[in-house]
């Protein structure tokens, strides 16, 4: 346009014709110099960002190697977080830079740092609650031992293995440390079928599941760890008929009364007087005279009472 105008103002329209054609030839002879310049700043920018970028990664990698001398007791995190400052920082002083275009750096590398984070490392418990033995030496654990949580040295519950054959068959459970129940599997069936409770550490009451039927059938009751009274179900309707008393004030175990319900409606019909265990006096009500005037057709009447097979205290 500049060489339209001057041609046009000396030689007229002829002027401005021969003013556009060389100054067409004057535009491509200047304008590859003006683009080479342009590039050459463009691959100026290029070599910083280059330069850039070798530098984040070399920082990256002295990060690494600093992290393999200090091993486990390094701050992954913190040291992260330096790198991170150490590349926005270098990203800040590049970007006041004059630039020729406006093109942007591509983020690839500073999105990379970030990947380096870890989470925080969990701090293992201090206490575990469950403690578990070897009783009898076989290598196989047959004793668990559960603690308070709270209260790390109190006992809340027990699970033993007694006979070895790796299938827990006591269950032994107590407050404030001492023992109050006691569950055992005596046949073996993956379920408890005797249970002790204790008051302060002395046994009080225990019952059976003697059938597998899932009811009791046989309790005894004790006072001050002795046993004192049975109650048995030797019909097997769920109801008990059969009650010993025991003599708490002498030594051993030696029954004192037997009470015997022969017609299932709950009393007593039959009641066995013993001295120091031995048989010495029956007395019978009249439904009970009946029943036993009929005894060809029922079976015939234990005499001598079962003692039941209570643990220590």
């Amino acid at each position: 346009m500049d060489g339209v105008a001057m041609g046009g103002s000396i030689a007229g329209p002829y002027g401005a014709a021969a003013g556009l054609v060389l100054g067409v030839f004057y535009g491509l002879a200047t304008a590859d110099s003006h683009y080479a310049q342009l590039n050459a700043q463009i691959q100026t920018e290029q070599a910083k960002d280059k330069e850039l970028e070798a530098q984040i990664e070399r920082e990256i990698e002295r990060q690494r190697e600093l992290e393999a001398q200090l091993g486990k007791t390094a701050d992954p995190p913190r040291q992260t977080t330096g790198a991170i400052q150490v590349a926005q920082k270098a990203a800040q002083e590049k970007e006041t830079e004059p630039r020729a275009d406006d093109k942007k750096a591509e983020p690839a590398a500073l999105a990379s740092l970030s990947k380096r984070e870890l989470p925080p490392a969990q701090p293992a418990s201090p206490f575990k609650n469950i403690e578990v033995r070897d009783i009898n030496g076989d290598g196989i654990p047959d004793l668990w031992i559960y603690h308070n949580p709270l209260r790390p040295g109190e006992i809340v519950r027990q699970e033993e293995d007694t006979d070895g054959d790796g299938m827990v068959d006591t269950w032994s459970y107590f407050n404030n440390g001492s023992l109050v129940r006691r569950e055992v599997d005596s046949r073996k069936r993956g379920s408890p079928d005797t249970v002790y409770l204790y008051d302060r550490e002395k046994i009080v009451r225990e019952e059976r599941d003697e059938n597998g039927d899932g009811q009791t059938s046989f309790r005894a009751y004790y006072q001050n760890g002795r046993l004192a009274r049975v109650e048995k179900d030797l019909d097997r309707d769920g109801k008990m008929d059969l009650w010993t008393y025991y003599d708490t004030t002498g030594e051993g175990e030696l029954v004192a009364k037997e009470e015997r319900d022969l017609n299932g409606d709950g009393a007593a019909d039959l009641w066995s007087h013993y001295e120091s265990g031995r048989l010495v006096r029956r007395d019978v009500s009249a439904a009970g005279l009946e029943i036993l005037s009929k005894q060809d057709e029922i079976p015939a009447l234990r005499l001598e009472p079962e003692t039941p097979r209570h643990p220590g205290s």
